[in-house]
């Protein structure tokens, strides 16, 4: 199903919206002409409104998959967590699914919150230096299921998305620091092995609570980091 998604999206190469790195091409259907799908004015985050409740946003390609849950009228999504490549958007509004492209054709990475995770930490070493924190397989290769909740006072926000190695510790490193705080105490984090990227993926857009299986031969089921109990679970 992701190959055939893929494949459409080099067919739709027309009425692209340019901004800097990111190419977005709304859906012009009539069916989906109630959604608002436009990027800001910086061309860094999508805009999508309707009067009908967004319930989810899936952005995938065959290497990529981020899943963001948005449960209200108008959602604005930060792009410039995106890699470099070709991505299909999918906004769910109840029983339909309404299909949008991007293109990014530059891998910038969100600097100014690496910074300030940076700052955070107080960490200055070099990470070839770093002693691993968790036991957690060192091969940069692995793909990791991440679940990440907010719960503040302002509201919930749950994100889950496909991490490398490198990003894992650095996650696990803010969630300790979110959780000694007053307005981060209630938020969470959860990891899961995969062993099979495609067809967990495949099982995860069509199923968003798939990651919660008690049994699969695509990921390890227990996680092998969870907040909840603040050690890993090997």
């Amino acid at each position: 199903m992701i190959k055939q998604f893929y494949i459409l999206l080099f067919l739709f190469l027309t009425a692209f919206s340019y901004s800097q790195s990111i190419m977005f091409q709304p859906n012009t259907n009539h069916k989906a002409r109630k959604l608002i799908q436009t990027l800001n004015t910086t061309g860094d985050s999508l805009i999508l409104e309707s009067k009908k409740t967004i319930r989810q946003v899936d952005i995938f390609n065959k290497d990529f998959l981020k899943t963001i849950e948005i449960d209200s009228t108008k959602a604005k999504i930060d792009l410039n967590m995106l890699p470099k490549g070709n991505f299909i958007v999918k906004a769910r509004l109840g029983r339909k699914r309404i299909v949008m492209y991007l293109k990014k054709s530059d891998d910038n990475k969100k600097l100014a919150e690496v910074s300030a995770r940076e700052i955070k930490v107080k960490d200055n070493s070099d990470r070839s230096e770093r002693q691993p924190l968790y036991q957690i397989k060192d091969n940069n290769n692995t793909l990791y299921w991440v679940v990440y909740e907010s719960n503040t006072g302002f509201g919930s926000h749950k994100s889950m998305s496909l991490e490398y190695l490198d990003d894992i510790h650095d996650l696990i490193e803010k969630i300790k620091l979110e959780l000694k705080s007053d307005i981060g105490k209630n938020n969470t984090l959860l990891v899961y092995e995969i062993y099979d990227r495609s067809k967990f993926m495949d099982k995860q857009l069509k199923n968003k609570k798939y990651y919660k299986s008690k049994k699969s031969k695509f990921f390890n089921v227990q996680p092998i980091y969870s907040s909840l109990n603040e050690k890993p679970n090997i």
